[in-house]
């Protein structure tokens, strides 16, 4: 999954770390008309900019930021006054102090609120507290706008509403109901090869000895990964879920005694991760 940096005229994945040049062509059909799409820093700051061409403003990314000592002149832009733009990512939400600042906007609020982890609204709700916090913290009241393609989202609205605190308990209630963390335990095993099908052959292996030998523990999976592929490696999870630790434990001890005569053991790599706090 490549980003384009227009700065650097380069495709770079955030997840792997790859990077290659701007392509002239697509490398499938050979069209030369390549268009940039999305909501990305740079092209918020080329907007804004034509948009409000009489304010300074300044951007905090990893690109901005990435020669020693910017990320303070940045902000000390910021705190002086001498931006009155501020345009960040997640990074720029992370305890700074900015008292001349009064209107904060989240763009894509969505992307967090429905992800693949039960815990995408949680981090989301965590994420949106702390970046309306940045708003109105001197004597100045401040005003916050969220951009959502789902104004009726009944978390969002227990949030905005109610504050953070509603928000958990509700979701908690509903973790409850659902059986999940913190009501049951969790261990996640992943799998990685070169070859699309070899960790699912093992983890396949590694589900059908939990079936016949633990029923007390539910298997989900396996299933391809949240991103299935990454540098060039082919990735799948397999979880399991028990009603307490001892139960889990009991399994896992037994599996891990099984997993060097696996089927496909040899092609894959491998990981067990006990109470995991990413399902990615």
């Amino acid at each position: 999954r490549l980003t384009w940096h227009a700065s650097a005229s380069r495709l770079w994945c955030h997840h792997c770390g790859y990077q290659q040049r701007q392509p002239a062509a697509c490398p499938d059909c050979a069209g030369e008309d390549l268009r940039a799409l999305g909501q990305g820093t740079e092209r918020l700051e080329e907007t804004l900019e034509r948009l409000f061409s009489d304010v300074s403003l300044v951007r905090v990314d990893r690109d901005a930021t990435r020669r020693k000592g910017s990320l303070e002149q940045v902000l000390g832009k910021a705190r002086s006054g001498d931006a009155s733009l501020l345009i960040g990512t997640q990074m720029l939400a992370k305890g700074h102090h900015f008292p001349g600042v009064t209107l904060v906007g989240i763009l894509d609020a969505d992307a967090g609120l429905f992800g693949v982890d039960f815990r995408s609204p949680e981090r989301t709700a965590q994420l949106l507290a702390q970046v309306a916090g940045r708003a109105g913290r001197a004597d100045k009241p401040g005003r916050v706008l969220i951009q959502t393609r789902h104004p009726d989202s009944p978390q969002l609205g227990k949030l905005i509403r109610e504050g953070y605190a509603a928000f958990a308990e509700a979701e908690l209630a509903e973790r409850r109901t659902a059986h999940l963390p913190p009501f049951s335990r969790h261990a996640l095993i992943r799998a990685e090869a070169s070859n699309a099908d070899a960790p699912r052959v093992f983890l396949d292996d590694l589900a059908t000895w939990v079936r016949d030998t633990a029923p007390q523990v539910e298997v989900w999976g396996p299933v391809p990964a949240p991103m299935e592929r990454r540098a060039g490696r082919f990735r799948a999870h397999l979880l399991l879920q028990a009603d307490n630790r001892p139960l889990l434990q009991r399994c896992l001890d037994g599996l891990m005694a099984q997993v060097p005569n696996a089927e496909g053991v040899r092609r894959v790599r491998w990981s067990l991760d006990v109470d995991p706090v990413d399902l990615a």
